[in-house]
């Protein structure tokens, strides 16, 4: 492995993580949203 292989991977990894932190705080603001609004969960 090259030092660039190196760059990719950790380039890959930081950017999966910040999707995946994203999509957590998205679906927990929804869920909040869901629970102000008094919606009844099926």
């Amino acid at each position: 492995m090259d030092k660039y292989s190196v760059y990719v991977i950790v380039v890959y990894g930081v950017t999966f993580v910040l999707l995946l932190g994203y999509l957590v705080w998205l679906w927990a603001r929804l869920r909040a949203v869901k629970d102000e609004t008094g919606e009844v969960p099926r």
